[in-house]
């Protein structure tokens, strides 16, 4: 199948950064196009007018979701809208259940309720059009940016709707800062790295310990490093060591398994604290924030992601569902064991 290009989905505001990213990760690959990208619109089409895109974009910090790009409908007519979304797309598209998507915007959430009562009906035209009878491993992703404006992609069947976690907020968490905790587990940490009971973290910037919470109920003990109070039941939790001090001047005497960080400081600052941990093999890997200026966020972030690729760590990043004017580092040190 010739890709057309990509559907890239984003955080509201993020369009321009993802724009220039993705054009500059097609050049490098040699696929040349341009970018369609309208401010708030929590989405960016690439396009690859010589129809040389691979399915999959390289990985891209600021995209939530991506897919290779098929089509483009514009007039669906509101009689019969199923039937002809079903009649302009080739055969064997995508798997057996299609996903209906709508920007992440304040302009694309009124649509949810038109994507719930649409997806039947599309669905059974799709099927009896023989366009879902494709690749169980890939997925046909129909993105709404209007009721009669569709773009069609074909992307892995792994993944969420549109990018965004299907999480709960659980009871006993002590803050929402878990859920951004478990979002960069699932999404950048290979399952076979993932954290395990019996290792040990070090959790800087803890108060008042939604982390620390997370890494306590996968079985890890955590040092917690903050000036402010720990949620009660984390305080009286045996595996739980609450150190008051400054983050930026804490340092362990042995290797620890994970340090994580959700410190409010510049990302300058930041950079250089988890450089300094990863150089000095203090510990096997990281998960950490960044938080975004208002100008040049795309910049900002090569040069953290640079820095932190130049201690030898293996680094993945991404602008979390979450995430808000964020991203989210995984790193992790080459010379760390690997589980398998």
């Amino acid at each position: 199948m010739e890709w057309q290009g990509w559907i890239l989905h984003c955080r509201a505001g993020y369009e321009q950064s993802l724009a220039s990213e993705a054009t500059a990760a097609a050049r490098e690959i040699g696929v040349h196009g341009y970018c369609r990208a309208r401010e708030q619109s929590a989405y960016v089409v690439f396009h690859a007018p010589a129809g040389d895109a691979p399915q999959q974009p390289p990985p891209l910090v600021f995209a939530r979701a991506a897919a290779g790009l098929v089509d483009e409908l514009q007039g669906l007519p509101e009689g019969g809208r199923a039937e002809a979304i079903a009649a302009a797309l080739p055969p064997a598209t995508g798997g057996a259940s299609p996903w209906l998507e709508y920007p992440d915007s304040d302009e694309g959430r009124p649509l949810a309720r038109f994507c719930r009562r649409f997806a039947g009906p599309l669905r059974h035209a799709l099927t009896q059009a023989g366009v879902t009878a494709g690749d169980p491993q890939k997925r046909l992703r129909l993105l709404f940016p209007d009721s009669r404006h569709c773009l069609a992609a074909v992307g892995p069947a792994s993944g969420w709707p549109g990018g965004i976690p299907r999480l709960r907020m659980p009871r006993s968490a002590p803050s929402r800062s878990v859920l951004k905790l478990e979002e960069a587990l699932h999404r950048l940490v290979p399952e076979h790295e993932q954290p395990y009971p019996g290792e040990h973290a070090v959790d800087l910037g803890a108060a008042p310990g939604g982390w620390t919470w997370l890494l306590r109920e996968r079985g890890l003990t955590v040092t917690a490093i903050d000036n402010g109070p720990l949620a009660p039941d984390l305080a009286q939790d045996p595996g739980v060591e609450h150190r008051r001090t400054d983050a930026f001047r804490f340092r362990t005497r042995a290797e620890v398994d994970w340090l994580v960080c959700d410190v409010v400081d510049r990302p300058q600052g930041i950079t250089r604290l988890m450089a300094q941990w990863l150089r000095e093999a203090r510990a096997r890997a990281a998960v950490f924030n960044l938080k975004l200026p208002m100008r040049r966020p795309l910049e900002t972030v090569r040069h953290a992601l640079e820095a932190i690729r130049a201690t030898g760590a293996r680094v993945h990043a991404a602008q979390l569902y979450h995430d808000r004017e964020e991203i989210t580092v995984y790193a992790r040190r080459t010379a760390s064991r690997n589980r398998s």
